[in-house]
């Protein structure tokens, strides 16, 4: 079959892979193929498990916490949303609800939709349309990272009362479990030729091609509908450079409150305690737990300073070409898209304490002044990652005809 390579361009032969086989770009090694023994069933039955126990692991209670036996609370994954938004401004609020249970949900619907059309031969609209929406909602699906956040919420919890997992906790667990596996196991390339098959031989001549499903349309034009998918064949990539350095650019002046001010504001009996990021690691390496700890400073400071540094030297290169390093660059780009979902844990952790540890005139954890940048910051990052098209450096360089 014939693709054309989505991050650089490339028009080229895909074999028939053997099971568990993998088809890369000969140019910039973007994985092209990779043919899954489980198939879509596997994805399938997930996406209908998620589905199902999505509302579960949302509304049953998430963590049980006690001072002393003396007083009691109780947390929800959904009560999250509600004190976030109380205590600070609604960003992080909505942030939250979107990216732990509205998307993952959503996404499990659209591959359900799509994965049992075709199983059983039921005819639907748009279903190219469908499944890229589910494609596209997978960066912000963000189940793993929730589930991590969790943890970490716990350990610091414990630190306040002794708190106590519960079925809801269980039942998230296992959809981010589920969400892996179905990824792991959908053979994307199959998908997208039983929903309209790739050429099967190679043209003569560059011909229109969808950087999305990576289709290479012969009987169609540049600014087409891609037959497949519905987005557009060689669309035009100049006009995302803008809101990718933008993102940029408003995300480096919000760094300094959102990693200045506290993102956690420990109300207790005889003081008041703040804990900005840093402080909120040192508190974690107090108590033992120094490799949750570790795994926030990584995720909540490391990470978010290489993802800056490096869109700036992408973008740099968009504007100032140079043939030399492009695979580099188109690697770094691949990497910093795989990285950028993870320092989303540290306002998640807030979103996530707060309920747990609710003891107002005794111990009390809000979300702190700094919560709610420090989301901007990593959620503006990844809007950047995100409409950022590694195609322009390629073709910029002249590399793309």
């Amino acid at each position: 079959m014939t693709v054309t390579c989505a991050d650089c361009g490339e028009m080229q032969r895909v074999p028939t892979l053997p099971p568990n086989g993998t088809a890369a770009c000969h140019r910039c090694d973007r994985l092209l193929a990779r043919r899954t023994i489980a198939g879509a069933s596997l994805t399938l039955a997930c996406a209908v498990a998620i589905f199902v126990l999505t509302p579960p692991a949302v509304f049953m209670p998430l963590m049980d916490s006690t001072i002393k036996h003396l007083v009691y609370d109780e947390s929800r994954l959904v009560s999250s949303v509600g004190t976030i938004y109380a205590e600070v401004w609604f960003p992080l609020a909505f942030g939250f609800l979107f990216f732990a249970f509205l998307f993952p949900m959503l996404r499990a619907s659209f591959q359900i939709a799509v994965l049992a059309s075709l199983r059983w031969g039921w005819k639907i609209p748009q279903r190219g349309r469908i499944f890229r929406w589910s494609e596209e909602l997978r960066i912000w699906s963000m189940t793993d990272v929730v589930v991590l956040a969790g943890v970490v919420a716990y350990f610091r919890a414990n630190a306040s009362a002794d708190v106590a997992l519960g079925p809801g906790a269980a039942c998230y667990c296992v959809v981010a479990l589920l969400a892996f596996v179905s990824d792991r196991a959908l053979d994307r390339r199959a998908i997208w030729n039983a929903i309209y098959p790739d050429l099967e031989t190679f043209p003569p001549r560059r011909v229109a091609s969808c950087d999305v499903c990576e289709l290479a349309a012969v009987d169609r034009r540049s600014g087409d509908a891609c037959p497949r998918c519905g987005s557009r064949l060689d669309r035009a990539i100049e006009p995302r450079f803008v809101p990718a350095l933008g993102a940029v650019a408003a995300a480096i002046p919000l760094a300094f409150p959102a990693y200045s001010a506290s993102i956690m504001v420990n109300d207790q009996l005889t003081r008041v305690i703040e804990h900005t990021v840093l402080g909120t690691v040192q508190l974690l390496a107090d108590r033992g737990a120094w490799q949750f700890g570790a795994t926030l400073l990584i995720a909540g400071v490391v990470i978010p300073a290489v993802e800056v540094a490096g869109l700036i030297w992408l973008l740099l290169r968009v504007r100032v070409p140079q043939k030399r390093g492009l695979v580099l660059r188109t690697r770094v780009y691949r990497i910093l898209q795989r990285l950028v979902r993870w320092p989303m844990i540290l306002p998640f952790v807030t979103a996530l304490t707060a309920p747990i540890v609710d003891f107002r005139g005794i111990d009390d954890i809000a979300a702190g002044p700094g919560a709610t940048p420090l989301f901007m910051v990593i959620a503006l990052i990844t809007f950047a990652v995100r409409m950022f098209e590694p195609q322009q450096m390629w073709k910029m360089a002249g590399e793309v005809g």
